[in-house]
């Protein structure tokens, strides 16, 4: 069953658990999370990003996971993940996500927040919840390399300022693979939590150790973005199976299912919301 973001992120903070956001762009990824999900009764999200729009564009991926997340008996609810484009945020808001990332985390503060305020009353209007980055988590490309880290004074008149439904924060994570093992500034996870009462957010749960994430849920994280682990799994399951089976294509997709449950899973028992739905 379908329902809002900010209502499972209210849910998440006063029964202190996680929610795995898992970005999908095909029916196998999305299945395996689901799958995952109903059996351990846990809700999630699920979403799509701008720069998976080459692989399935918004409107194919809103029908494929609308029509799977209302026939799943747990809450799901859908989420456009970083969006960038103006155009692209209020597309996904007007084809029916429940809510939307609108980073503009590489913009100066005043401009940023300007923006991101127009898009809150746009999102809000139409019944949907926004999300916004205050910092900047790096992506894994070379030419990303200004990390900027969340300033606790800077919460309140962010979200004061923003309108925003949910923070995403910047304390040690990086988008993609790690090269070096991550250090967490869970201290300065605690002083934001201590500031506001908005569900907060970390991109670049995949690859954190399990002591991580049981830390994160514990210190006040409620939205987990997840990528990059369930791809890279449904992408080697398909390998392994073409190498070994050439001549048995058709079989690829139950494998890549299957790996996605698995990694969905691993995540989703970290977070302290198996049960929950």
């Amino acid at each position: 069953m379908i329902i809002s973001m900010k209502e499972l992120l209210q849910d998440a903070q006063v029964r202190r658990y996680g929610v795995g956001m898992f970005n999908t762009f095909n029916v196998e990824m999305a299945l395996g999370v689901l799958e995952a999900a109903e059996e351990l009764r846990a809700p999630v999200i699920l979403g799509t990003a701008e720069a998976l729009l080459g692989c399935c564009d918004l409107e194919a991926c809103y029908s494929l996971l609308s029509v799977l997340a209302a026939r799943t008996p747990v809450p799901i609810a859908l989420h456009l993940d970083h969006g960038f484009a103006e155009a692209v945020v209020r597309w996904a808001i007007d084809i029916g996500f429940g809510s939307v990332m609108y980073d503009q985390s590489e913009l100066p503060y005043k401009e940023s927040t300007s923006n991101l305020k127009k898009m809150a009353e746009y999102a809000h209007q139409h019944g949907a919840a926004i999300e916004g980055e205050l910092g900047h988590v790096v992506f894994d490309t070379l030419d990303d390399t200004g990390y900027a880290y969340t300033r606790p004074e800077d919460v309140s008149d962010y979200v004061d300022r923003t309108g925003v439904d949910a923070l995403a924060i910047a304390i040690g994570t990086a988008h993609g693979v790690y090269w070096e093992k991550p250090v967490l500034d869970l201290e300065r996870l605690r002083d934001i939590r201590a500031i506001t009462s908005v569900g907060l957010v970390l991109h670049g749960s995949s690859g954190l150790s399990d002591g991580d994430f049981r830390n994160l849920v514990r210190d006040g994280i409620q939205k987990f973005n997840i990528y990059t682990d369930v791809s890279f799994a449904t992408s080697q399951a398909a390998h392994d199976w073409v190498e070994r089976h050439d001549r048995c294509i058709e079989r690829v997709s139950v494998q890549m299912r299957a790996a996605a449950k698995d990694a969905a899973m691993a995540k989703l028992r970290l977070l302290n919301c198996a049960g929950k739905a």
